[in-house]
């Protein structure tokens, strides 16, 4: 007796089912099928929400209802900072009951964002430009040096002292832009100055400018050449910056002793093999920082000794030591 119950209380309900299925107008249990089977959430909260919104009386209005008012709540809450979430609400739900908040909260996720990309654009711009700067200033120094350093080995070269100009190389005939010979130089000096320009960073990733001007000489005595020289404002601070990238100042006396030190270096590579330390070599006296005399030529090297002033590369002809004395004869004496 109990099992005929059973089952026919099972049959009833199965009935029942079939029934509202069959009242039920086909494109709305669709609809109700697409909020349970829907592959997104997004896809059955927007099923649902049309549902109500076209069958706001239908079979299953009250279940759904029930459930999409939390679900919906909960899934806007969720999605407040997730943009992507929020654009998927809009686009599944454009009626829905919180599309006006969500629209809002685009706008300002889409606003934040631009701020965002257009900070690192200007970041990236900064940092480009700053390479860039950086990138110039390395080729600058490296230009400096260099062509300093070309004037050094030209003028190293030079033995035609006590002769005319003619007798100079091309190179440091072109160097002077001696294309008459014959007009000589004006008031016995030919002049030809630079003014490099260079930047060295600093601890803020900022570029600090130089200018490291220089003028190079040639003295003529009686239409032959008597002397050269490269001499420019505190020229071995600027030469030790560019090749340390550390500021040099005369107030700091370690930087500007470690910046003639690395002037040195550059020079003594410039003056050459036949100039190079040893025989050539002779005892420095402040502030002379080098001397070398040998192979028909002699250099001095004098570092500046007030904020200002001058640091001087001179070359001559090579100067011969001074006799030794003659000792005087002993007399003989008388008898």
């Amino acid at each position: 007796m109990t099992g005929r119950v059973l089952l026919a209380l099972a049959a009833l309900a199965a009935g029942c089912a079939a029934g509202r299925q069959i009242v039920t107008p086909r494109a709305e249990y669709r609809l109700y099928r697409e909020t349970r089977l829907a592959p997104t959430v997004e896809a059955r909260l927007g099923a649902a929400n049309r549902y109500l919104h076209v069958s706001p009386n239908g079979a299953y209005a009250p279940e759904l209802r029930a459930w999409f008012g939390n679900a919906e709540r909960a899934y806007v809450a969720s999605a407040h900072d997730k943009l992507p979430l929020l654009l998927a609400y809009a686009k599944a739900l454009p009626d829905g009951p919180s599309i006006g908040t969500v629209n809002e909260r685009i706008e300002e996720l889409e606003a934040a964002t631009r701020f965002l990309q257009e900070r690192a654009r200007a970041h990236e711009q900064r940092v480009e430009s700053l390479e860039t700067a950086l990138a110039r200033a390395a080729t600058q120094r490296k230009a400096f040096v260099t062509e300093l350093t070309a004037w050094l080995g030209a003028l190293a070269s030079v033995r035609s002292y006590g002769q005319p100009l003619a007798a100079l190389t091309p190179d440091v005939r072109e160097r002077f832009a001696l294309t008459e010979l014959t007009a000589g130089c004006p008031l016995d000096v030919c002049a030809r100055s630079a003014e490099p320009r260079f930047a060295i960073p600093n601890a803020s990733t900022q570029l600090i400018p130089r200018e490291a001007a220089y003028t190079v000489e040639l003295v003529v005595a009686s239409g032959t050449v008597a002397g050269l020289r490269l001499h420019g404002r505190e020229l071995f601070s600027r030469v030790g910056e560019a090749l340390d990238l550390r500021p040099v100042s005369f107030s700091d006396p370690q930087s500007r002793a470690e910046a003639i030190g690395r002037s040195l270096l550059v020079i003594e590579n410039a003056l050459g093999a036949p100039l190079a330390a040893g025989a050539c070599e002779r005892p420095a006296v402040s502030p002379v920082v080098l001397e070398r005399n040998c192979d028909g030529v002699h250099v001095t090297v004098t570092a500046a000794i007030d904020p200002g002033a001058d640091d001087v590369i001179a070359f001559g002809p090579e100067t011969k030591p001074p006799p030794a004395p003659v000792a005087p004869r002993a007399k003989r004496p008388k008898h």
